[in-house]
């Protein structure tokens, strides 16, 4: 591979390690360059006509690496998610972690002309609810495969490169670079004024040094709102146009777009061009979407929001938009920083804190340098700026402190194995299954009590699986077969399926089963009136469940079994029957983003379903059928991947 540029002692280090076949693991600040290491393997293995895996945690983040490297790449790359699968036989295959996982598992043999697999943010191990995936999937790894993990933050490296080395026999190096090729300059907006520097704020009698210990009944001076009008003024001053503004909350996204919506950052000239590549490929995709009237106003002024109740295209040419530089300001959520190569200028973070999943909490420092990492772009600016918003009475000038100025959390196992890869292992090991915990991170990090607590919801997850036959002697059983392969719904589906109720159902109604499977209302979503029929089946489903659920208590399983919810019950009818999506949107209560999202997961738990050699041809019928009416127009992934942006 030829550099028209010189590398950084980091990228020679580990591209020289490669080079010798060691797996190399590589924490470096975000737009170091790190994926230039991972284009380095992908390169030396199309020149040998070798393959190489690339995972990513989310599939929004694999789709753009596949129309990333199938540019480059154009006859080398290929994709296989749960509802995609193109060109999966290419030197580059990109996968999400957990279809890799689950592959490794029944077909190894399948990969064995793979030589590396590349872990893009590796660090996601640490994730409550997708870490496990990864954990399992690094203990499973095929012998012969080599493996590149790149993190812009392992602040523990040593403690996981030395459990990679007792788990892989493979030659393992860590590269550690802490400085950042463009430096950062960290402003804060406080009492609707904007300092320079963290001590000034702290001084400026503006916010408390520990909210725990405030006393609410002490007076203090009234705090002027923050102004959005003060950070355009900031952001004019500083020329630190493109902005990404960083909110956890979508429907915050769209509001602050609107209060901005006053302010035109384009010149004419600039409104035309952006206004006429906007509605060419809203044209060309045929894109009909309630979020276009708000957004074409902004647009045309070079501001914009995205966020995952958007169509996943609309997102897709919002992206397009930015990397062309005629979007200045744009509003997004999180999942813009994970991996997405969107640089900017400035960073700015309208709070402090987010939902992690089971609980608000202030931002890790890792999940904050994730963001503020966009800031900055290399060979373009000489600095990047960030700016937060301080609010005093949700954040304390400590708390502050510990985000920026404080260490990155060390990566912790989040090991909780399901039934399914449970169930696939059973298959292979046996009772040897239990060798399978000490070579886990968990086993390697945790304190012997948590190894305790660990092996014992293993062991009893085990006992459920014999008390209920999933598991009879050192086999698993014909139902099992089916369980092994729904990730995440196994014992729901798998119960549905013994007692003869996914036989009976009418392919509408084993839609709307899936979909209220897969579907987890947000917080605070009201329940739809339901249709005599859709009830007469939540009673039924609710009765089996229950069942499940009693089980898993008599076992003192904890994250019991996913339950059923129907709020998109009577949308999924609309679908099925053939309804536009214009149609669908527009009666939904529900995001458009999420309702594609929520269809594509039942397509995805359908082609499991259809997977499973236990399940009758009458079923297998019906499955695909149904997949006929639903995976269509904008709800087909791979037709959206498939086209040009």
């Amino acid at each position: 591979m030829d550099y028209k540029f010189k590398l950084d002692k980091f990228q020679e280090e580990a591209i020289a390690y490669t080079r010798k076949n060691h797996s190399v693991i590589v924490s470096a600040p975000t737009g170091a360059g790190k994926t230039l290491i991972a284009e380095h393997i992908i390169e030396d293995c199309i020149s040998r006509g070798k393959g190489v895996i690339y995972t990513a945690p989310i599939k929004a983040l694999s789709n753009q690496k596949f129309r990333d490297f199938s540019k480059k790449y154009p006859e080398n790359t290929g994709i296989l998610t749960g509802d995609v699968s193109i060109n999966r036989d290419a030197a580059i295959l990109i996968m999400t972690t957990e279809i890799f996982r689950n592959a490794i598992l029944v077909e190894p043999q399948s990969f064995a002309h793979r030589e590396w697999i590349i872990f893009d943010e590796i660090h996601y191990l640490d994730d409550i609810e997708r870490g496990t995936v990864w954990e399992e999937t690094i203990i499973l790894l095929p012998p012969h495969m080599r493996m590149l993990a790149l993190s812009a933050t392992i602040p523990n490296i040593d403690e996981f490169v030395s459990w990679l080395s007792s788990v892989h026999k493979f030659p393992i190096k860590s590269i550690i670079e802490k400085t950042r090729p463009v430096p950062l300059h960290f402003f804060f907006q406080c009492n609707n004024e904007i300092f320079s520097d963290f001590k000034r704020l702290q001084t400026s009698g503006l916010i408390k040094k520990d909210l725990k210990t405030f006393s609410h009944k002490k007076e203090y001076a009234p705090i002027k709102s923050n102004r959005m009008d003060t950070i355009i003024e900031f952001l004019n001053k500083k020329n630190g146009h493109p902005c990404l503004y960083f909110s956890f909350s979508r429907r915050r996204c769209e509001e602050l777009a609107g209060e901005v919506s006053h302010h035109t950052f384009l010149t004419p000239q600039e409104q035309e061009k952006i206004t006429g590549i906007f509605n060419s490929l809203i044209d060309k995709f045929n894109i009909t979407s309630g979020h276009l009237s708000f957004l074409y106003p902004l647009i045309k002024k070079g501001i914009a929001y995205h966020h995952a109740g958007l169509l996943p295209t609309l997102k897709e040419i919002i992206e397009q938009l930015f990397t062309t530089g005629l979007i200045k300001l744009i509003f997004t959520t999180e999942t813009f920083a994970l991996g997405i190569n969107m640089p900017a200028k400035t960073v700015i973070f309208d709070n402090m804190s987010k939902f992690y999943g089971r609980y608000t909490s202030y931002l890790k420092t890792r999940d904050f340098y994730q963001m503020a990492g966009r800031a900055g772009r290399r060979g373009i600016d000489k600095e990047g700026f960030i700016l937060v918003r301080v609010n005093p009475n949700r954040i304390d000038t400590a708390s502050l402190e510990d985000i920026i100025y404080g260490n990155y959390e060390p990566i912790r196992s989040q090991l909780n194995s399901c039934y399914a890869t449970i169930l696939n292992l059973y298959k292979i090991m046996g009772n040897k299954i239990y060798d399978i915990y000490p070579q886990s991170f968990h086993f390697h990090q945790a304190k012997s009590w948590a190894k305790k607590e660990v092996l014992g919801l293993f062991k009893r997850k085990i006992s459920l699986l014999k008390n209920t036959e999933y598991i009879i002697g050192e086999k698993i059983s014909w139902k099992a077969d089916l369980a092994a392969k729904v990730y995440s719904f196994e014992l729901p589906i798998s119960e549905l399926f013994d007692r003869g109720i996914l036989d009976g159902l009418d392919e509408e109604s084993l839609f709307i089963t899936i979909t209220a499977l897969v579907y987890e209302p947000r917080k605070g979503e009201q329940r739809p009136k339901l249709n005599k029929k859709i009830k007469r089946l939540r009673q039924m489903l609710t009765e089996v469940i229950k069942d499940i659920h009693r089980k898993e208590r008599d076992f003192n399983i904890r994250d019991l079994s996913k339950t059923f919810y129907f709020h998109l019950s009577q949308y999924c009818t609309l679908w099925f029957q053939g309804a536009d999506f214009a149609k669908l949107s527009k009666a939904c209560h529900v995001d458009e983003g999420e309702i594609i999202r929520y269809i594509r997961m039942s397509i995805q738990v359908f082609r499991e379903i259809y997977g499973s050699c236990t399940i009758s041809p009458s079923l297998k019928i019906k499955i695909k059928n149904c997949l006929k009416k639903i995976n269509r127009d904008e709800v087909d992934a791979e037709k959206q991947l498939r086209q040009k942006i």
